[in-house]
This record gives C-alpha cells, structure tokens and sequence, in this order.
C-alpha cells in the first residue's frame, strides 16, 4: 500500500531538484531540508502534519530518524538514488512540488552547516528541545508556529 505522505517518497523529489543543477546534497542537507519542508508546508497549508515520522533533536539540529537510517551511510557525500527512485519523487502531488521547488530555491545555495545554523536559531523549536530535553521529540505544532514567520502572508 502506497502512502501518499511519505518522507522517503518526497524526499527522493528534493535530491532530483538537487541533482538537476548537478548540486550536491547530503544526508545532513536532507535532514533539514526535509525538516524545513513540513513545516513550510504545514504553515502554508494550516494542516497539523505532513508525515507521520517524528523529528528528535539531536547534535546537530533536527532529525527524522527514518531518513537518517535510510541515508546516513552516505556521510557527507552526495545522496544518489536510483532511476525508479527518481520516478517515484517525480508522482508526489503537484502542491507538494511547488513548495518543494519554493523550498529550494530559498535554502539551495546554503552549505550543510548553514541550514544546521537556521535550525539552531534563537526561538527554533530546535533550540527549545535541546535546552531541555536533548536527543527528545521536536513537536509538529512548535515546527508549525516557528516556520510561520518565514511564510508571507498572501
């Protein structure tokens, strides 16, 4: 069974957009990224999640655990999926690729370390956990209203 909210799914989208401009991309950037991309997402479109994974706040800013098994052996190289995994980010819906490709115009030119920093800002929800809590869940809802500030208003 197909789920049409799937991390791994989407996530195969971004390292095309990536990989079209011949742009590397590692699993530190996809971490973030994708981090960055549901709660843009949710801020634009009032909903309470995109994917049913959780982020943790770990070391290094946010992480979805699911990505990180599914990438982490590429360390700081470039991701490379295969042909059909290409084709497989190419069916996710056209909302998502608009602000996917929004997404990455906005974050594409930041180095991994840069997006480490945007997430470890003062008032992230980031920031929140890992003063009180480190390695705990980061909530969807704090993702939500932080990403908020960054979003114009239409």
């Amino acid at each position: 069974m197909e789920r049409e909210n799937d991390i791994i799914k989407d996530s195969y989208y971004l390292i095309n957009l990536f990989h079209k401009e011949n742009r590397i991309i590692t699993q530190l950037h996809i971490q973030k990224l994708m981090f960055l991309f549901e709660s843009y997402y949710m801020s634009v479109t009032n909903e309470d999640k995109l994917y049913e994974c959780g982020y943790k706040a770990w070391n290094f800013g946010p992480v979805a655990p699911r990505l990180y098994k599914m990438y982490k052996d590429y360390g700081k190289d470039d991701i490379r999926i295969t042909k059909e995994e290409q084709e497989e980010g190419n069916q996710i819906s056209e909302q998502k690729k608009k602000l996917m490709k929004e997404l990455y115009n906005t974050f594409k030119d930041f180095s991994a370390m840069e997006l480490v920093s945007f997430t470890h800002a003062k008032g992230s929800p980031w920031k929140e956990v890992w003063e009180n809590n480190p390695y705990g869940d980061i909530s969807k809802e704090s993702m939500k209203d932080w990403f908020r500030q960054y979003v114009k208003k239409s």
